[in-house]
């Protein structure tokens, strides 16, 4: 596996660069893998990650061959490519990267780093027979990639924020112009919770496209019965069936948000010869589990990770926690990309901090401890501790929560999450028991 991250990281100098046409052409020369499979296609600024791993897992149920293929990972790269449920090996990856290799070398292309992925992604996915695949966007979505599928099955544009406005644009319409170049003629489109003016510009392009917009806010009603640190009750209803109540690991309130989009996206395939049973979707919402996503992976004090990194998604963040009902004092640990609106996004959480260790991220474009600390004073956060150590930090913020009867809330950054999550499985933090997160214990 170092052999094939070194070989991609040799892709990393070719940058971010708009257009199809290399992906196009790398495509062609590989035989259009990307022609046999159908797809549901997600893009969004938060909340398409969640969406596809719904999605995906309701079609496992069915016992569809069924690829998954999303962005970023958290710990290994074989988590971006998912077969039947499962990540795929290190020995398929490394076949896979032979043969766009071989491609890339013969027709003279030289494709980004994030196009090698999509493209070994499309190839595993033809070798293993996947019927359906569920897909989402690396970033934007009409020059992503990904967005080499002609004819998806449906369409899926989840919540638009400012995000990545360096390359986006610095306004919800200019971003949601971008998501809504995934839009193809005649396929349907399903919108989740939406800012009205993105909303707005996605409508006019599925109009221009002959596209039927449905909108998981209008057609799917989602009520919540029960909502603890491990999960939520959730009861959906659509005009054509009212689904049975299930209990799912997807904590937070806007997870009831993604789960009424990916329902509508999933009820869309039966408009396309593809129903899919109702107890398809509730044993989806039963079994998934998206990781870094308001996670809880501690229970003394209660510990959550999520990767949120935007405004947006921290005030999400802090409406899931109001949801559970937590009132306890919040220990903050967290890490960013220096490209983010770092002060703005930490004013979201700033109302339930109560005191704050800014750290590193495992990326080129961290943002320094010191920078991250200046940001959260900026927010209204205090006291602020800049450390050097990611596990050092959660230590002392683990410590400070026990001593206050508080809980921990790390965030900030996928990658931030990815290397919490690699800790824990070093055993250098403490983790969940195994009995802890039995959904059916609380």
């Amino acid at each position: 596996m170092r052999t094939f991250l070194q070989r991609l990281a040799a892709r990393q100098r070719f940058g971010i660069h708009p257009g199809l046409e290399t992906m196009q052409r790398l495509c062609e020369a590989l035989g259009h893998p990307e022609r046999t499979f159908a797809a549901i296609h997600i893009a969004g600024t938060n909340g398409k990650g969640s969406v596809a791993a719904i999605c995906e897992a309701a079609l496992r149920t069915m016992g569809l061959p069924v690829g998954r293929y999303t962005s970023p990972h958290l710990i290994r790269v074989n988590e971006r490519f998912l077969i039947n449920g499962e990540e795929v090996s290190d020995e398929a990856l490394a076949q896979a990267l032979d043969e766009v290799e071989h491609c890339c070398a013969k027709e003279g292309l030289e494709p980004t780093f994030f196009e090698v992925l999509t493209a070994c992604a499309w190839v595993l996915f033809r070798a293993a027979g996947c019927k359906i695949i569920v897909c989402e966007t690396g970033m934007g979505g009409r020059w992503d990639a990904t967005n080499v599928i002609e004819a998806p099955l449906v369409s899926v544009i989840t919540r638009v924020a400012l995000d990545h406005c360096a390359v986006l644009g610095e306004t919800i319409p200019a971003i949601a112009s971008e998501k809504a170049g995934i839009i193809k003629a005649g396929c349907p489109v399903v919108i989740g919770q939406m800012h009205p003016e993105a909303r707005s510009v996605i409508a006019a392009e599925a109009a221009a496209k002959g596209a039927v917009l449905h909108s998981a806010e209008e057609e799917i009603r989602v009520t919540v019965s029960r909502r603890t640190i491990h999960g939520q009750t959730l009861q959906c209803s659509s005009p054509s069936c009212d689904y049975p109540a299930a209990l799912t690991r997807l904590a937070g309130s806007y997870q009831a948000i993604n789960a009424a989009t990916a329902l509508c996206a999933l009820e869309c395939l039966a408009t396309r010869g593809l129903p899919v049973p109702p107890k398809a979707f509730t044993e989806a919402l039963r079994t998934v589990e998206w990781r870094g996503r308001c996670q809880l992976i501690a229970t003394d004090p209660p510990t959550f990770l999520d990767g949120g990194h935007n405004p947006d998604a921290l005030r999400a963040l802090r409406e899931a926690l109001k949801s559970m009902h937590i009132r306890r004092r919040v220990a903050l640990v967290c890490g960013f990309c220096r490209d983010k609106a770092v002060s703005e996004a930490l004013k979201e959480i700033a109302p339930i901090v109560s005191a704050a260790w800014t750290v590193p991220i495992a990326n080129e474009r961290t943002l320094s401890p010191e920078s991250a600390a200046f940001a959260a004073k900026v927010a209204g956060i205090t006291p602020v501790t800049s450390t050097t150590s990611v596990a050092e930090a959660v230590e002392v913020a683990t410590d400070w929560a026990q001593e206050h009867q508080g809980v921990v809330l790390i965030c900030g950054s996928l990658y931030l999450a990815g290397e919490v999550l690699a800790l824990q499985e070093e055993a250098e933090i403490p983790t969940l028991d195994p009995g802890e997160n039995n959904l059916r214990a609380y």
